[in-house]
């Protein structure tokens, strides 16, 4: 019988990492539900080795925030695998859904879901979170992974916990070539950094698992140097040639990058991200060495390394 796997976004930044990956993988069908089915067929990956069953894509168009379709669509195809990630400003809502959706299924064996680096399921760690930040998309964290290990749920589960991506910096790329800035205000308190391409591997070695080791685990994916502000300004400063000035992590930086943001997407979304980076400001946002080896054994190598990263964007991308 084909393995039967269902990945959320797809067309974004994990999942452009991941489905080259899922296509090695033999007598697999791979689900995509998406709003433009149209437009994820054209940016799957081709073949790029023969097969004798190769892993089949099939996108299906609809919405995530309709229970019923998502769920019918894990009945029609017997998933058995999901992969959960979700950032939107319904995410609550959608993802509490979503869990529903599959514990009625009684298809779904399996779920990974992307958080983030933050030990969500401790209840002195959410006890610090709720205290010293209200940004949405961080705090729902907390309620789904508290879900997940007291529900009761019918299937069993892995997390992912991310660090900061890499490809944020390119929000910055503009301001970094005509302003010589890097406008997002990241602290001196210092941040992991993770390449999307490790989440990918990551989330795909979950998936081909069968041994379940890592079940009812919290796997977290990044750096083990957290990078302050001023470190990362250098790291860029010497990738391009010239000085780069970070934002400051004050009141004033902080404002201009909530404005800066609310005017890609909107103002609340604006006042979301500014309260996760002042979230960042209140202490380091990172792995502990246990965190790190067992990240490390989950890749089979150890994660990308963001410097070396950075150099080549300058290096092959058109700056």
């Amino acid at each position: 019988m084909p393995r039967n796997v269902l990945i959320t976004a797809g067309a974004g930044h994990i999942g452009q990492e991941l489905l080259p990956l899922l296509q090695s993988l033999e007598e697999t069908r791979v689900i995509l539900p998406t709003t433009n089915a149209s437009r994820l067929k054209a940016s799957l990956p081709p073949h790029s080795e023969p097969q004798s069953n190769p892993a089949t894509f099939i996108a299906e168009e609809g919405s995530l925030t309709d229970p019923a379709w998502f769920q019918g669509l894990l009945e029609k195809y017997e998933v058995e695998t999901v992969f959960l990630c979700l950032t939107t400003e319904d995410e609550l809502f959608t993802t509490l859904n979503c869990l529903d959706c599959m514990a009625r299924s009684k298809t779904v064996k399996h779920l990974i879901y992307l958080s983030a680096c933050y030990d969500f399921a401790s209840t002195e760690c959410a006890q610090w979170i709720l205290r010293n930040c209200s940004s949405g998309h961080v705090l729902v964290k907390i309620l789904t992974e508290q879900k997940l290990v007291y529900g009761n749920l019918p299937f069993s589960w892995s997390v992912i916990r991310p660090t900061l991506f890499f490809i944020n910096d390119l929000r910055s790329k503009h301001s970094m070539i005509e302003n010589s800035v890097y406008d997002e205000p990241l602290s001196e308190q210092g941040v992991s950094r993770v390449a999307p391409s490790d989440i990918a591997l990551a989330i795909k070695n979950v998936i081909i698992d069968e041994s379940g080791k890592w079940n009812g685990r919290h796997i977290s994916i990044g750096s083990k140097k957290v990078y302050k502000g001023s470190e990362i300004a250098d790291i860029w400063s010497k990738a391009l040639g010239k000085r780069i000035e970070m934002y400051p992590a004050t009141e004033e930086g902080f404002r201009r990058f909530e404005t800066e943001m609310g005017s890609k997407k909107n103002s609340a979304w604006g006042r979301d991200m500014r309260l996760m980076v002042e979230l960042f400001a209140k202490e380091p946002f990172g792995m502990t060495e246990k965190e790190y080896l067992e990240q490390v054994e989950l890749l089979g190598k150890e994660p990308e390394d963001y410097e070396a990263w950075v150099q080549k964007t300058v290096t092959t991308a058109n700056w």
